[in-house]
């Protein structure tokens, strides 16, 4: 190292001042259970914007810290770096944390589960502006040999959405827009014979809970997720009101937009009425179907315990499921499609301009109690034949 002549101590060589944190750095956010790896990065302005990188139990601390770089130095830079930006990037850092404010919990974990098992095996390390028609084409040409209708339209639906949202940004068309929408096999709908409905009733009618819940989902036509949200003080005696929901053993209050409410009709309400006189819960504000700590009862479990075993006992060549519960319904009560349709709560236009809570309509109270009443009275053939002899 070279000195100086005046003294002898050492000239040191000129220190490069390197600019701190220049291609970002991860933080955590969030209350456990929820908690996400947050990405920023100092900004020409010297300000620290930040953007969300994803969840802590579905990432790695590298893999969040790869994706904050990756955001550097490609999406904050456009348009120049824009031909880095792969899928996955795009899904990660842009597309999803600007949607998400409108999900609701269950909604994120259906996305994730379609992108992680269909969507990123194939285009996650692709740039965005390289996925072309073909690309596209072969894989729904693979999508429809093994699946669904329904698997392939989401799917579909979701690529499409994604794709469109980077139109503009970073490619210049949707190369969506010059692949027609595949056919697919034609889904499976079982529906319950009519004569099966008060079997499977009479099989549970000693248990109360299973009782009630069962009576609700084959007359009020109900999905899970608001039969295990359902509380006492939303119990009005021939009607429920639907402002909850259940998913995953969690309550998520006031999830619905508005109200909808769905009648009961009196075999039912009489099934209802006799569980709260067994359940040990049953003050106003109580759940009406909870575990025994209290939280809400789990869709897949109580299918596995209680509507698989019913399957497995009464020799059932269909799977017995909520679902196949509500189109039962409504194929028994296909003449009056109206009042089905306001009953199982589709979408209507009157829904649509935001009319949420209505009341019951008087056709759709008689077409409930009518079903009941009408499948109910059902006879057993054998019972019949026996009978016709003597």
């Amino acid at each position: 190292m070279r000195t100086s002549k005046v003294d002898s101590t050492p000239i040191m060589p000129p220190m490069v001042k390197r600019r701190r944190y220049q291609r970002g750095w991860v933080e955590t956010e969030g209350a456990k259970g929820r908690k996400q790896y947050v990405g920023r990065w100092r900004a020409d302005d010297g300000s620290k914007p930040k953007i969300v990188l994803g969840y802590v139990s579905e990432m790695s601390l590298s893999e969040a810290r790869t994706r904050i770089e990756a955001h550097v130095r490609g999406l904050g830079s456009r348009p120049a770096s824009a031909d880095h930006v792969t899928f996955r990037d795009y899904w990660t850092l842009s597309f999803k944390p600007r949607r998400r404010v409108r999900w609701s919990e269950p909604t994120e974990a259906g996305y994730d589960q379609y992108m992680n098992a269909y969507l990123l095996p194939t285009f996650g390390d692709v740039r965005i502006r390289d996925i072309e028609a073909q690309h596209v084409a072969a894989l729904f040409d693979k999508l429809c040999r093994d699946h669904t209708r329904s698997v392939v339209q989401k799917v579909w639906t979701l690529l499409r959405a994604i794709l469109e949202d980077a139109v503009d940004d970073i490619v210049g068309k949707n190369p969506m827009r010059r692949v027609p929408m595949p056919k697919t096999k034609f889904p499976k709908k079982p529906a319950l014979e009519t004569e099966l409905v008060p079997k499977i009733l009479k099989a549970v009618e000693g248990e109360p809970r299973n009782s009630a819940i069962l009576h609700i989902g084959i007359f009020c036509a109900m999905r899970p997720r608001a039969v295990f949200g359902l509380r006492w003080n939303l119990f009005f005696g021939d009607h429920f009101v639907i402002r909850d929901s259940a998913w995953k053993g969690k309550l998520l209050e006031d999830h619905k937009v508005g109200e909808r409410r769905v009648f009961i009709p009196p075999a039912t309400r009489a099934a209802i009425l006799r569980w709260r006189e067994a359940c040990k819960h049953a003050k106003p504000g109580d759940l009406m179907f909870a575990s025994k700590k209290g939280n809400p009862l789990i869709a897949d479990n109580f299918r596995k315990r209680v509507l698989a075993k019913l399957q497995e006992d009464l020799k059932l060549d269909m799977p017995l499921t909520f679902q196949v519960l509500r189109r039962s319904h409504a194929t028994r009560n296909q003449k009056t499609p109206k009042d089905a349709q306001a009953h199982l709560g589709h979408k209507t236009l009157a829904m649509t301009l935001g009319i949420y809570a209505q009341a019951i309509p008087e056709s759709v109270r008689e077409m409930v109690e009518r079903d009941e009443r009408e499948t109910l009275e059902q006879k057993d053939p054998a019972t019949s034949a026996e009978q016709a002899k003597r």
